[in-house]
């Protein structure tokens, strides 16, 4: 019975939210595609990228907590600036699924190379490293995306229509200002998160 109720429950977040479930798709769809191209490409640009990112986290391991605040405060922040921009455009709805696609591309290239160089270590150092930072901040790029996705077709609706007033646009501006400020304040939670979890455990692994 309780089952059946939260499967109830379920349906009706997806019907309510049915532009962050589309979303949440793509973004499951890029960690997919990612891990795939880093198993079937294998060249030295893959290896650069990836290493690059493992690189960033050996530096972590002799840097104080506020360098690996900065530094995932950075990666985050890129994503959510470049969509909440993408939102400012009256095509942007088109662009912004974008974002959440090369998210999860992003992710499944480093779960593909920290897998096939490293094994069970590397999957360990996805699960309790970098998974609860990737999984916070990853929600705060959907929500950000769906704001912008809604935004942007309310100003083409308006440009093609020419239906609303320029006090309306000001009013859709500040909704989306303060909505980003929303966004912003998980994906600090998530910085919080990856910045403690790197002080934590990142001792504990040693990559060559």
């Amino acid at each position: 019975m309780k089952r059946a109720t939260n499967l109830t429950k379920l349906k009706i977040f997806a019907r309510q939210n049915k532009i962050l479930v589309i979303l949440a798709s793509i973004l499951l769809l890029g960690i997919f595609f990612g891990a795939i191209i880093g198993d079937i490409i294998k060249n030295q640009t893959v290896e650069d990228i990836t290493s690059l990112f493992l690189n960033n986290y050996k530096n972590r391991e002799n840097q104080p907590i506020f360098y690996a605040f900065i530094s995932s405060l950075s990666s985050i922040f890129l994503f959510i600036l470049a969509t909440f921009l993408i939102g400012l455009s009256a095509w942007g709805f088109t662009l912004a699924p974008f974002m959440p696609f090369f998210r999860g591309l992003s992710i499944g290239l480093i779960q593909n190379y920290l897998y096939s160089q490293y094994g069970m270590k590397g999957i360990l150092f996805q699960i309790l490293v970098l998974l609860p930072g990737i999984f916070i901040s990853s929600i705060a790029i959907l929500l950000m995306a769906k704001e912008a996705m809604i935004i942007s077709y309310s100003f083409s609706n308006r440009l093609i229509f020419k239906e609303r007033s320029r006090f309306d646009r000001e009013v859709d501006i500040k909704t989306y200002i303060i909505k980003v400020g929303y966004v912003l304040s998980i994906a600090l939670l998530s910085v919080i998160v990856d910045s403690f979890l790197n002080f934590l455990l990142l001792r504990f692994f040693h990559f060559a």
